[in-house]
């Protein structure tokens, strides 16, 4: 939930998955912290690692008194057509290179139809979006509030504006590549 609870701004409902299907809830591997410490430990890595918001920890650590269980692993191996999976190393908000390495695990184990293409880049953010929709996001200063909002884009400005540059390139290759199949 978000909002206002005593000082938090963000809680999880326990018990309760973050996501349905057709109206169902959907497995998920329960956060190992409780209102106010979630959001205690969201607020103090943000602040030791000097990023906007920092939740990384509060995945990592979840994960570890709950290792993911197969009924809560997404099934990706049931997606048909392509999949396109981005990241950056230094994700501030969850560790999606270790995600994206699951996933092409668990791809190489089963039977899948899908084309998938996996790209892992060393500094991007939690904002490797593609450079040309960050500036519609936000046309004013996008480059200065990515700065702001992760230390990572601080300290690697180049590398993150190189990311974000790449993937606007592979991106509308997949998306021209879809369109010309059609």
């Amino acid at each position: 939930m978000q909002g206002k609870k005593d000082g938090c701004k963000e809680w999880p409902i326990e018990g309760e998955s973050l996501f349905s299907y057709k109206g169902k809830p959907l497995p998920y591997m329960p956060f190992c912290y409780q209102h106010p410490d979630y959001w205690r430990i969201i607020s103090e890595e943000s602040k030791r690692t000097g990023n906007m918001i920092a939740s990384r920890k509060l995945f990592d650590d979840s994960e570890t008194v709950h290792p993911i269980t197969e009924e809560e692993f997404i099934k990706v191996e049931n997606i048909r057509g392509k999949l396109f999976l981005v990241c950056a190393e230094d994700d501030a908000l969850w560790d999606t290179a270790k995600y994206i390495r699951r996933m092409e695990k668990r791809l190489a184990e089963q039977p899948h139809t899908c084309a998938v293409e996996a790209v892992i880049y060393e500094h991007g953010t939690h904002f490797v979006f593609p450079d040309g929709m960050l500036r519609t996001m936000l046309p004013v200063g996008s480059a200065l509030f990515v700065k702001l909002a992760f230390t990572a884009a601080k300290k690697y400005p180049k590398e993150c504006k190189t990311a974000r540059i790449d993937i606007d390139r592979r991106m509308t290759h997949v998306i021209c590549d879809w369109r010309d199949k059609k």
